[in-house]
């Protein structure tokens, strides 16, 4: 590109002048003409560049730069402007859009141009790039001059488009990107030149619409149109406008259409309307618009909540008037709210209860009577219940209620044994009672001074008996009010069985004494209240079933009454039950309630201000409320009542500065102050001064009984009495806050670490030395669990001083005291001996014998826990030695198991013990000794004797491999995996197993190739593929396709796949192995699946084909001849399979003639149906097909354009020549007439023969039709043909199978002086045969490798100067190895060839040496 003359600025810009001429004519023109050719290009890009490099004053840059900005300024302002201006309305439109087109393509080549001048000069100067040159002279020029009237045209089309008529949305696009583009890489001028002026004729555009459509429109019809507005301008950003527009252009359309309107829109009565007849999809579509607006849905669900609020006001209604009316509407009213709730949305129903508080009582008191005297309750119901009350309000809610239920089935178990225990009926009675726990029912008026009949006093006498003789912490109080009784009525008539309560039976049982009983005396007899007696008579004489007689027959029962039994009292059922009238009780629940939540707002109250210490009274008061308001309504009063009631209390007090302000102040002595306020009601301050000897005596009491209750190990006495543990923790805490000098915290801290210290030395200790080997592991076990008991006891006793007095001293913990005196007093007095016990148990059951595994985890938990929160005493005492022993006992293993066992028996015994070692340090050792001891098992085991593992002889890996030893080969891995580097030697093993079987495969063919046969040769590749296929299911089952075995099997494979055998390398076997491969696919003697299989396998054996170029020019070759003469029987898809599997492995370049090839056979099929076409009849009259090829793709063929063709033959090159030329001027024809086929009818004497001949066979053949004789000269001479190939014609004519041409002399070889004559008295059985030509000789694969050695050789050329272009400067070994590593990749390259190439480059001036340093190179651009 250099140029030694110089180039003047005058003379550079007349060249670039006719250039931008001629690219201005074009682009005016629209003519599909290619601006530029590659040398015109050319052309002007070196101008430029040798002007731009050439030394001062001749260094045009700067000018050349100003020369750019004037030519874009003047094809602006001279060519695009004018064009533009004279057009209006939305030809304006068109003309800028198209004027734009022609704008980008005029810059995008001069930049092309100027590229030199862009990457060198503009970039060091800082200057503007040559794009923002040409949109900022566009901007200036043009679209300043013409943007208004364009946005007025582009806002008239939106207008017209959003009425529904119909627009150029492209033209739009190109519009609305020529604003976009002219921001220069801002939105500035898209932003104030036109969306600015869209947004405000966008508002006014809708509001218009707004204000017609809500006059005329329903409120269904308006959110469609509303609805379809905001899909299609959302659908116009998508085709026009740019995407920032979008949230800008849906905030105004929502503004006019929705939130303007939306008061007026929802008061109509629409939405009512539409929730009353069920709108679903309108409401749906009302939720779809409002819901991106920012609080959009606030009226919506304002409006709805007024809705609901006035259909269940409704209901509510018309329950108060039915209930004036006496009718029973009441009763289905929840049914029909819950209606109305599942109508609106399923939310829990509760949820809208504000005090839930009173429907769990209410709910409480109903479900008792449902378990108590309904029969048909379904407990899974009545759980589901109480399950989904505690998922949505908690625990607490239902806890009452759920050990209920519980009751309920317990009673059926008392009651079992109850009658299990019976010899007989109490007073003849069959008794069935309920035990309630009188804390989670509801209050019942319980009956003790009831007056019974004798035979119900022996009943609950044999009850109370046989509950006593069960429990005696728990007190049975009968309720008689809840208790139902059968009674037979002997009644004149028939007897009927009464179901009565048993406040009726009772009062009935006393008319079997007499007759007559005024309501004084039975009141008197029995002792029941008045309201009870009143309701028991007024259902046994006043209601339905009149079993007394009442005098005076009045329906009120009076304390004058006088009643007798009914003896003619009758019915038509055998049994009646006769109800009580109820009871109001709703009264008394609200009561209970009012009570209970007293006592919640105490207990709130006390809670929040014992968090916050210090409140504000309005503060207390909201938080109390926001707590409060989960379970039920709290009343402001109620709240402010609580708190003057805790502060008289002394909870609270007011603070003194400012009574608005209260403080925390908790009194241990309030009394009366429900439970749940208080952690003890025990008094625990005292206020006579403990000394610190007599609070000593009586914690040593306490400690003693604490020692005696362990030694004894008794099952009784092993908690201390509830009441010792306060005495004990009381006399501690008023040690610890008494004032000083009567503080005895830090005395006590000492005591404490004197007591651990004591009980570990005097009792602990010596209990443990007494004992030897195993027993003292017991015994260590055993103190060691006293221990802990004993701690934990004494830390709940001074937990005060854990608590308070430790931290603010900055203390050791008393947990941590009592380890170290453990540490201290017995652990390092035992650590010794308990370790060589222990290691001497694992021994033991390392050589099979049982031991205690759970002792030894107690042990070694103490050897863990002595390390007062770290594990290095259980390492440096313990762990340490296991490991020493570990790797001595593992060592003599290995050393007898190598010995003695085969490579799969020795691997089954190391699993085995890598196994228990795992299952060791899962039972009792520490876990992090785990990694440790499978690290020295596996060292030993496994690593030490790999080596003579894998090389067993009969069993190693080598011999697992041969026999096929799936199981053992996926232990070895299993075994070695987990280990650093452990996989190498495996790898290595197989690597050199499957090398020694792929070596033993080559020379058994290379043998049988040195006796002359090659069937072993043409075997070999198969049986490659075998044996790849084998390894390969090893790789990826038992070895879990891990990267060492597939890294081995190529290197394995690499070995032998690029020997040479028979002459023929790897690349040409294979190549070979694939022509024989599709030949049968094409005989389909094949299956589609076995084709594609082999196909893969093939492709994956070429990686391991260092030589991928000379396979690639030797399939070419091959698929050649398979496209050329095999064609009727070539599988295309099979083919083409094959180049795509190529292509993907080895990238698009490798397979760009081979893709040529096969499209060059499509194309020439649409050629050869053309020429018949133009045929009026067969040119010399022969059936001519041609097969036109691209001269690239192909192999290179020798050309016969100086071949001497018969007449007839020429006729038919002149006919085709003619036709071709008239399809095309661009392509030469040259003819290859040695892969041409003739069919010849040989006029034999016996019969006429069809035979199938080369061009060249068949051309020869026709010098006979005009003479009977003929030398091989005189062939030469007449035909112009080369000797050898002439030599081959005559040999396949005259000495092969089909002896067509008589010879004299009638020897095996050809001469010169040969003479030939027809032979015609040859025939055959056949009436068609096939003369075959003899294949090349060696020189073919010769000139192959020689092609590729001259392709090698650009392709060295190509790299070194790609890898100096890039790197500029690199030292010659770099500069070797870097060629070599990008090479290898195709074919294995020689160093010295690379050298060679070096040289040749130097001496090319693409390469020099450094003056300083003869090994570096550098690059000459």
């Amino acid at each position: 590109m250099c140029s030694d003359t110089i180039i003047e600025y005058e003379q550079g810009c007349r060249c670039l002048e006719t250039g931008v001429s001629k690219l201005t004519r074009i682009l005016e023109e629209e003519t599909s003409e290619k601006p530029f050719s590659r040398e015109q290009y050319l052309e002007y890009y070196t101008t430029i560049y040798n002007m731009c490099i050439q030394e001062n004053p001749h260094n045009y840059s700067q000018r050349l730069y100003h020369k750019y900005h004037d030519i874009v300024e003047h094809y602006a302002n001279e060519t695009v402007l004018p064009c533009i201006q004279q057009k209006d309305a939305v030809y304006l439109l068109r003309e800028l859009s198209r004027k734009w087109d022609h704008y980008k393509v005029f810059v995008k080549w001069l930049s092309h141009f100027f590229t030199y001048l862009e990457r060198s000069f503009i970039s060091y100067r800082n200057y503007p790039s040559l794009l923002e040159v040409a949109m900022k002279s566009f901007r200036d020029l043009v679209y300043l001059e013409v943007q208004a009237s364009a946005k007025d045209v582009v806002m008239a089309l939106i207008n017209k488009e959003r009425e529904g008529g119909e627009i150029e949305r492209e033209l739009l696009k190109n519009i609305v990107d020529i604003v976009v583009q002219s921001g220069i890489g801002t939105m500035e001028r898209y932003e104030k030149d036109f969306e600015m002026f869209l947004l405000e004729d966008t508002a006014s555009y809708y509001s218009r619409k707004a204000s017609s459509w809500i006059q005329e429109d329903s409120c269904p019809e308006y959110m469609i149109k509303s609805e379809e507005s905001l899909k299609k301008e959302k659908e116009r950003v998508t085709h026009y406008l740019h995407s920032t527009t979008e949230p800008k252009l849906v905030e105004i359309v929502q503004e006019k259409l929705l939130v303007s309107v939306a008061k007026q829109l929802l008061e109509k009565e629409h939405l009512c309307a539409l929730l009353r007849d069920d709108k679903m999809d309108d409401l749906s579509r009302m939720y779809r618009l409002f819901n991106p607006i920012p609080n959009g849905l606030e009226l919506v669900a304002k409006a709805f909540r007024l809705h609901v609020t006035s259909e269940g006001n409704a209901l509510i209604k018309q329950a108060q008037d039915s209930a004036t009316t006496g009718s029973m509407e009441g009763q289905v009213l929840v049914g029909k709210i819950i209606d109305l709730h599942d109508k609106y949305m399923v939310v829990k129903l509760l949820d809208y209860i504000s005090d839930k508080d009173l429907f769990a009582e209410f709910y409480r008191k109903k479900l008792a009577r449902r378990l108590l005297f309904d029969r048909k309750v379904n407990d899974e119901h009545e759980r589901s219940m109480l399950t989904k009350l505690k998922g949505q309000h908690g625990g607490q809610f239902t806890s009452k209620m759920e050990c209920m239920l519980t009751d309920m089935a317990l009673a059926k178990e008392n009651q079992k044994g109850f009658e299990g225990s019976l010899t007989e009926k109490p007073g003849g009675i069959d008794l069935a009672v309920t035990v309630l726990n009188t804390g989670f029912w509801p209050s019942y008026k319980t009956s003790t001074d009831l007056n019974l009949p004798r035979e119900m006093v022996e009943c609950v006498d044999a009850f109370n008996s046989y509950y006593g003789s069960k429990t005696t912490k728990r007190k049975l109080s009968w309720i008689y009010s809840l208790g139902t009784c059968h009674v037979i009525g002997r009644f004149d008539s028939k007897p009927i069985e009464l179901v009565l309560f048993t406040y009726q039976a009772v009062v009935l049982c006393l008319f079997n004494n007499t007759e007559r009983l005024t309501y004084q005396e039975i009141i008197e007899q029995l002792k029941l209240s008045h309201e009870d007696l009143v309701r028991v008579l007024h259902s046994l004489s006043c209601s339905k079933y009149k079993i007394l007689n009442k005098e005076p027959a009045s329906k009120s029962i009076s304390s004058t009454d006088v009643f007798e039994l009914n003896t003619k009292f009758t019915d038509k059922m055998r049994r009646i039950k006769v109800p009580l009238p109820p009871v109001d009780d709703r009264k008394k629940v609200v009561e209970d309630v009012d009570k209970d939540r007293s006592y919640a707002i105490d207990a709130c109250i006390v809670r929040i201000m014992k968090s916050r210490k210090v409140l504000l009274h309005q503060q207390l008061v909201s938080e109390c409320v926001e707590q409060l308001s989960r379970m039920f309504k709290p009343d402001v009063k109620m709240i402010k009542k609580r708190i003057e009631e805790l502060i008289s209390r002394e909870y609270l007090e007011r603070d003194t500065k400012n009574p608005n302000t209260f403080k925390y102040g908790f009194n241990t002595d309030a009394k009366d102050s429900p439970p749940s306020l208080l952690l003890s009601s025990q008094k625990m301050y005292r206020e006579t001064i403990i000394d610190f000897e007599q609070g000593c005596k009586c914690l040593e009491a306490g400690v003693s009984e604490l020692k005696r209750i362990l030694e004894e190990e008794t099952t009784s006495e092993t908690l201390i009495d509830p009441k010792q543990y306060l005495e004990l923790y009381t006399t501690i805490y008023n040690m610890c806050i008494q004032k000083h000098p009567h503080d005895y915290s830090q005395r006590l801290y000492n005591k404490y670490r004197d007591i651990v210290e004591h009980y570990a030395k005097k009792t602990v200790l010596p209990s443990i030395q007494q004992k030897h080997d195993e027993y003292l592991l017991r015994e260590l076990s055993r103190r060691w669990g006293h221990y802990k008991v004993f701690v934990k006891w004494l830390s709940h006793f001074f937990n005060y001083l854990e608590r308070f007095f430790i931290p603010q001293r900055n203390h050791s913990s008393l947990l941590e005291v009592a380890m170290k005196s453990f540490r201290d007093r017995v652990y390092l007095e035992v650590q010794v001996n308990a370790k060589d016990v222990v290691i001497a148990l694992i021994h033991k059951e390392r050589e099979g014998e049982q031991i205690d595994r759970e002792l030894l985890k107690n042990v070694l938990d103490v050897f863990v826990q002595s390390g007062m929160g770290t594990i290095e005493r259980y390492k440096e005492d313990f762990e340490m030695f296991l490991l020493e022993e570990t790797e001595s006992y593992y060592a003599r293993k290995a050393s007898r198991w190598i010995q003695e066992c085969s490579c799969p028996e020795y691997m089954i015994k190391s699993e085995e013990s890598l196994k228990k070692e795992k299952e060791r340090v899962t039972h009792y050792l520490h876990s992090s000794t785990e990694s440790k001891l499978v690290e020295i098992v596996q060292d030993v085991l496994l690593v030490s004797v790999e080596k003579h593992l894998l090389e067993k002889e009969h069993s190693g890996c080598s011999a697992l491999l041969r026999d096929d030893k799936i199981d053992d080969l996926s232990r070895m891995y299993m075994l070695y995996h987990p280990i650093p580097k452990g996989l190498e030697p495996v790898a290595d093993a197989f690597r050199v197993h499957v090398t020694r079987e792929g070596n033993a495969l080559i020379k058994q063919a290379q043998d049988a190739a040195a006796n002359g046969s090659f069937v072993e040769a043409q075997l070999l590749v198969g049986k490659i593929i075998d044996l790849y296929e084998k390894y390969m299911v090893y790789v990826m089952g038992c070895f879990k396709n891990h990267a060492f075995f597939h890294k081995a099997l190529k290197e394995a494979f690499e070995v032998f796949c690029n020997k040479k055998v028979g002459g023929s390398y790897g690349p040409e076997l294979l190549a070979n192995f694939c022509d024989s491969l599709f030949k049968k696919s094409g005989n389909d003697k094949l299956s589609d699946e076995a084709m594609e299989a082999t196909i893969d396998n093939v492709v994956k054996l070429l990686d391991y084909i260092s030589d991928k170029d000379i396979f690639a020019e030797f399939y070419r070759k091959k698929l050649a001849r398979r496209l050329l003469f095999d064609h009727h029987k070539v599988n295309k898809e099979h083919e083409t399979s094959m180049i795509t599997k190529l292509k993907r492995q080895q990238g698009g370049q490798y397979t760009s003639k081979m893709e040529g090839m096969v499209t060059d056979m499509q194309l020439a099929k649409e050629f050869q149906k053309g020429f018949k076409g133009s045929l009026t009849k067969k040119p010399g009259g022969i059936d001519l097909a041609v097969t036109v090829l691209t001269t690239i793709h192909w192999p290179s063929y020798k050309k016969s354009t100086d071949l001497n063709l018969p007449r007839e033959m020429v006729q038919c090159v002149e006919a085709f020549n003619s036709y071709y030329q008239s399809i095309t001027t661009a392509r030469k024809l040259s003819w290859i007439y040695s892969l041409g086929t003739c069919h010849v009818i040989g006029s034999f004497d016996p019969k006429p023969i069809e035979l199938v001949l080369s061009t060249y066979q068949a051309v020869v053949l026709c010098l006979f039709n005009d003479t009977e004789r003929l030398t091989c000269q005189e062939i030469i001479e007449q035909l112009n043909l080369s000797h050898e190939d002439l030599v081959r014609v005559l040999i396949s004519l005259s000495c092969a199978k089909y002896r067509i041409l008589n010879k004299e002399p009638a020897s095996k070889s050809i001469a010169t002086t040969d003479v030939f004559e027809f032979n015609s008295k040859f025939t055959d059985t056949m009436r068609r045969i096939k003369v075959s030509i003899p294949p090349p000789s060696m020189e073919e694969r010769e000139k192959v490798v020689e092609d590729v050695d001259r392709d090698r050789r650009y392709a060295i050329d190509a790299c070194i100067v790609r890898i100096m272009k890039s790197r500029k400067v690199l030292p010659h070994q770099q500069l070797v190895s870097q060629c070599a590593e990008q090479l290898s990749r195709m074919f294995k390259p020689d160093i010295k060839m690379i050298k060679k190439r070096i040289e040749d480059l130097m001496a090319r001036d693409y390469l020099e040496r450094d003056a300083e340093d003869h090994h570096i190179f550098k690059y000459v651009a």
